[in-house]
C-alpha cells in the first residue's frame, strides 16, 4: 500500500497537488486538490491487464475549463436547482443560475465543489487500505449560498479493489447539501471508444420524470418496460445505435427490516473483462450515458466523443429543496450529514 503527491499546477495562485494510492494487487487511483477530481484509475482485468477507466485530462487547465465535471466532487447540491432559488426561514435565497439559460442551478454553481481547492487534511495507512482525506470550509454566500459549510471527502483504497468515498458534513445553519462524485468511468479504458460494448444493471425499479429542463415533474413511474428499464443486465449497445440520452434520477425499492441509511447495491455495470458495482446510502442513483460529449480532447491525445463513458452517481432526490414530494435536502444545524459510495472492481 502506497501513497504518493506531486504538483499539479497552480490556481488563483494556490498550488494543487496531485494524490495517488496504490494497493497491493494493482490498482491505483490519483485524485487532485482541486475539487477532489479523480483524474485516474487503473484497474486490472481478470487477466490483471490495467487500464485507466475514467475520462479525464492531463493538465490543470483543462480541468479548469471542463464543462463536463470529469471526476469531480458536487456540491453543495447535486443535479439542478430548480429556478436558481427555495424558501429558507421564511425568506427567498437565490444562488447561482449557471444552468438552462441562467434559469437554474446545476451542480452547486460555477464556482461549485468542483471548483474549489480542497485542504489535504491528513493521510492513513493500514495493512490492507490507504486513505486521503481532504477538507473544505464552504463559506457563508459562496454561490449565493448560505451559511458555513465544513465537509470532509475520504477516499480509502483497500486491497479488496474496492475504492470508497465518505462524505460528511456539518452546518451553522440550515442549508441544502446533497454531494456526489461525477466520474466517467469506460471499463475498457478511457481511450477506448463509446460505451457500446458495456453491460448495466441498475436495481431501481423507479425513475423521476423530468422535464425538457430536466427538473423533475414530481412523478415517479415504474421502469419496467420503458428505455430506462436495466433491472437486468442489458447491453448499452442499442442505446448507443440509437442515439438515446439517458441523464436520469432511479428510486430504490425499500428492503424489509433493512435501516434507513444503509448501504446497499444500486448498479453494476461489466465490459472488457472487469466488472464494477457501486453501493451507496443515498436514496436515488442519476444515470447518465455521455450522451453529450463533444469530442473534447483528453488523456493521451484521446477524443472524448459521444457515449465515451457513463455515470453513476448516487445523491439526493433532484430539487429536494422544492419540490414537497421528494424529501428535503436541507441540513439543519447541530445534524451531521453523510453520505457513503463505494465502487467494487473485484472479480
Amino acid at each position: 500500500m502506497k501513497i504518493s503527491a506531486k504538483a499539479f499546477g497552480i490556481y488563483y495562485n494556490q498550488q494543487v497537488n496531485q494524490l495517488k494510492m496504490e494497493n497491493n494487487r494493482g490498482m491505483s487511483v490519483s485524485i487532485l486538490e482541486l475539487g477532489g477530481i479523480i483524474t485516474e484509475l487503473y484497474v486490472p482485468d481478470e487477466k490483471d491487464q490495467l487500464a485507466d477507466v475514467v475520462l479525464g485530462f492531463e493538465n490543470l487547465k483543462a480541468y479548469t475549463s471542463d464543462k463536463h465535471y470529469f471526476g469531480a466532487l458536487i456540491g453543495r447540491v447535486a443535479n439542478r436547482i430548480e429556478g436558481a432559488s427555495f424558501e429558507l426561514d421564511g425568506e427567498t435565497v437565490k444562488v447561482d443560475a449557471n444552468a438552462y439559460k441562467g434559469r437554474h442551478c446545476v451542480h452547486g454553481g460555477r464556482f461549485g465543489y468542483h471548483r474549489r481547492v480542497w485542504k489535504l487534511l491528513r493521510t492513513e495507512a493500514g495493512d490492507d487500505f490507504v486513505a486521503v482525506v481532504l477538507l473544505l470550509n464552504d463559506l457563508d454566500g459562496e454561490e449565493g449560498f448560505r451559511h458555513d459549510v465544513n465537509v470532509e471527502a475520504r477516499y480509502e483504497l483497500n486491497d479488496k479493489n474496492q475504492l470508497s468515498l465518505s462524505f460528511t458534513a456539518n452546518a451553522n445553519g440550515p442549508t441544502p447539501i446533497s454531494l456526489t462524485a461525477h466520474s466517467y468511468f469506460n471499463l475498457e479504458g478511457h481511450e477506448s471508444g463509446t460505451i457500446r460494448n458495456h453491460e448495466l444493471i441498475i436495481y431501481g425499479d423507479r425513475y423521476l420524470e423530468q422535464r425538457a429542463d430536466r427538473i423533475p415533474n414530481g412523478e415517479i413511474l415504474p421502469v419496467t418496460g420503458t428505455e430506462f428499464d436495466f433491472q437486468n443486465y442489458s447491453p448499452l449497445s442499442p442505446v448507443v445505435e440509437r442515439g438515446i440520452e439517458i441523464n436520469h434520477s432511479y428510486c430504490f425499492p425499500l428492503v424489509k427490516h433493512q435501516p434507513q441509511g444503509c448501504i446497499r447495491k444500486l448498479a453494476e455495470v461489466k465490459a472488457g473483462g472487469r466488472r464494477l458495482v457501486v453501493s451507496s446510502n443515498e436514496e436515488t442513483l442519476h444515470f447518465y450515458n455521455g450522451h453529450n460529449l463533444d469530442g473534447v480532447e483528453g488523456k493521451q491525445g484521446s477524443s472524448y466523443t459521444r457515449f465515451s463513458g457513463l455515470c453513476l452517481e448516487p445523491k439526493g432526490f433532484v430539487n429536494g429543496v422544492n419540490d414537497p414530494a421528494f424529501p428535503c435536502t436541507i441540513l439543519d444545524k447541530g445534524r451531521t450529514y453523510h453520505h457513503q459510495i463505494i465502487y467494487d472492481f473485484e472479480l
